[in-house]
């Protein structure tokens, strides 16, 4: 049976999610390692929650968006559309 073309909201969250990270390192000219170093977590793990965002907690999520200075409004933005 083909796979369906509508996607379930855990994965189309996590795109959203993998989206805002990863379009904050390419705005702020930083890199992955760079982001790890100053979020606390390791290099690894990092790689492994951008490519898994639901397992990322608030508190892993908030650390990473004040490491890139995520604006408050897009924060609220992104947590609407994640919704």
């Amino acid at each position: 049976m083909p796979r369906s073309m509508v996607k379930n909201v855990a994965e189309e969250q996590n795109c959203i999610i993998r989206g805002s990270i990863k379009n904050q390192i390419e705005l702020r000219r930083t890199s992955v390692p760079e982001l790890a170093r100053k979020s606390g977590m390791k290099e690894s793990t990092l790689y492994a929650k951008i490519r898994n965002p639901s397992t990322l907690t608030l508190r892993e999520l908030r650390s990473l968006y004040k490491a890139l200075q995520v604006p408050t409004e897009e924060k609220e933005r992104l947590a609407r559309e994640a919704m």
